[in-house]
């Protein structure tokens, strides 16, 4: 464990940035992360989870995966993110599961991750029922806030490497998650053809925005794009969302999930049941960024919870 004071972090920030691309938190209209640079580096925000998650860091909007005809020389810099909370770093390891493409890959190599203890998780906020791994687990370093200090924890020689100049601390820290708010009830398998689904299918808008700001969801479309001369093209992954009509159309116009309510189970059981199945793992985090951004303030893991609810009702 080392010791950082807390008046010493912005320099300590600065330091970072004269030798990796830095990224973390910034606050704007909202709060997401940025590389940081001289013009914005007063607007670091540590306060609270971010908005928007750091999977474009990884799965850019519109990536090129191949080219012919260009001369295209891409050479990953090393970079840090700072600033991730559990759940974020949780999400950066299932990533790290489905994501096994050559270009994710360099650019996982490449990012040391630093996490952030989450002081302030807001009631949107269930980490704690997701059964995240602990930071240390999936963090290179993992500061700590306590009194006018931060607790770091060293987690990898790339860690290591970064705060080799702090000072040593043999204090023991406990800390514990805060969040209120709980998903109570995740066997869900079998409330599939539940009636309950219904009354959140009807308010989604089929926006996408829960896909967007889910820190977990990597769907795409691969779109190939010559150029008039037919001597030059690349092959782009653009980022695409369960909860368009569109993703699940194929050849001939048949789309199969062409109902909303079909859509929004598919978002709930992938994260819940699917995946889980597949991996041991649930792929929900817990951050509750799908609930914050949805228009119209669908709450599922509400849902869910009455769905215990009506199951211990009946038992009675």
């Amino acid at each position: 464990m080392k010791i950082l004071e807390k008046s010493n972090l912005m320099e300590f920030l600065k330091n970072l940035s004269s030798k990796y691309e830095l990224i973390s938190p910034i606050k704007e209209i909202n709060t997401k992360f940025q590389v940081i640079n001289k013009s914005n580096f007063d607007r670091i925000f540590l306060d609270k989870i971010t908005e928007a998650p750091a999977k474009s860091f990884f799965i850019p909007e519109n990536e090129a995966l191949l080219n012919f005809g260009k001369k295209i020389s891409v050479k990953e810099r090393k970079r840090i993110i700072f600033g991730l909370r559990n759940c974020d770093l949780n999400a950066i390891y299932i990533l790290d599961k489905v994501m096994h493409d050559a270009n994710y890959i360099e650019k996982r190599k490449n990012t040391i991750l630093i996490g952030l203890y989450c002081e302030n998780p807001d009631e949107y906020c269930f980490c704690k029922s997701m059964e995240l791994e602990d930071s240390e687990k999936v963090s290179d370093l993992f500061f700590y806030s306590k009194g006018k200090k931060y607790f770091v924890s060293v987690n990898s020689e790339a860690g290591k490497e970064i705060v080799k100049n702090l000072k040593e601390s043999s204090e023991k820290l406990k800390f514990k998650v805060k969040n209120e708010k709980e998903l109570k009830n995740k066997g869900i398998k079998k409330h599939y053809k539940n009636s309950i689904w219904e009354s959140d299918a009807a308010k989604c808008l089929s926006c996408s925005a829960c896909t967007v700001y889910c820190p977990t969801c990597s769907c795409f479309n691969i779109e190939d794009k010559t150029e008039i001369n037919f001597k030059e093209g690349e092959r782009v992954r653009q980022q695409a969302s369960c909860q368009l009509k569109s993703f699940s159309r194929v050849a001939g116009g048949k789309v199969f999930r062409d109902s909303r309510l079909a859509r929004f189970k598919h978002f709930i059981y992938h994260k819940i049941v699917y995946f889980k199945d597949q991996h041991n793992k649930y792929m929900c985090v817990g951050c509750g960024r799908c609930l914050r951004a949805c228009p119209t303030k669908i709450d599922w893991v509400n849902t869910i919870n009455l769905l215990l609810e009506e199951e211990n009702r009946r038992k009675k």
